[in-house]
């Protein structure tokens, strides 16, 4: 499947449409259109944007060999790192408050 083709199969798994796609990459909809028919050339940041946009992996998009299907799409889904750290740090902050409950009972 070629790299166009990918484009349009993930946003209609992802059931959006080409207006709404483009809102949230900051393009108009007839660039998005491009993508989808002739997607030459295509800059690295505008596949980036898609990505992002999709919450997929560039190397999913970009693996040709790859169907896309909705396994596929759950396995190659794009992780929000950030997100995680944050909760990481939540939940040292609530150990580290009942550590302290704990020994100031203990004394």
């Amino acid at each position: 499947m070629l790299l166009h083709e990918r484009i349009r199969k993930i946003r209609e798994f992802r059931g959006l449409k080409q207006l709404s796609v483009a809102h949230e990459m900051g393009i108009t909809q007839q660039a998005y259109s491009w993508l989808e028919t002739k997607s030459c050339n295509i800059k690295l940041e505008t596949l980036e944007r898609f990505c992002s946009v999709m919450k997929i992996q560039l190397t999913f998009l970009m693996a040709e060999d790859i169907p896309v299907n909705a396994e596929n799409m759950e396995i190659f889904q794009q992780l929000n790192y950030s997100v995680i750290f944050e909760d990481y740090k939540r939940l040292r902050n609530r150990l580290q408050k009942y550590e302290d409950l704990t020994l100031k009972q203990a004394s």
